[in-house]
């Protein structure tokens, strides 16, 4: 599966990855150093898995390591990574 990196919350480490172009979005916490930038594409077998993942991020050609904290919609992506 891929993911497109769409909100950034650099104070928090917090993230939210469109899903296939599906509407819905995995929100992690960035655990490594390799920090992924808007319209990156990670991917990972199964976004669903919650907990400690390790994504690839194929735009940087990087490894990361993550906190899967929730899957949900567009309307719910800002309440998740900013506060």
């Amino acid at each position: 599966m891929k993911a497109v990196v769409r909100v950034i919350n650099p104070v928090r480490g917090m993230y939210a990855a469109e899903i296939d172009g599906s509407g819905e979005y995995v929100i992690f916490e960035l655990l490594d150093s390799s920090e992924p930038e808007i319209g990156d594409v990670v991917s990972h077998p199964d976004f669903y898995s919650m907990g400690g993942e390790s994504f690839k991020n194929l735009t940087q050609q990087c490894e990361i390591d993550v906190y899967v904290q929730n899957i949900c919609g567009a309307s719910l992506v800002r309440q998740q990574c900013m506060f």
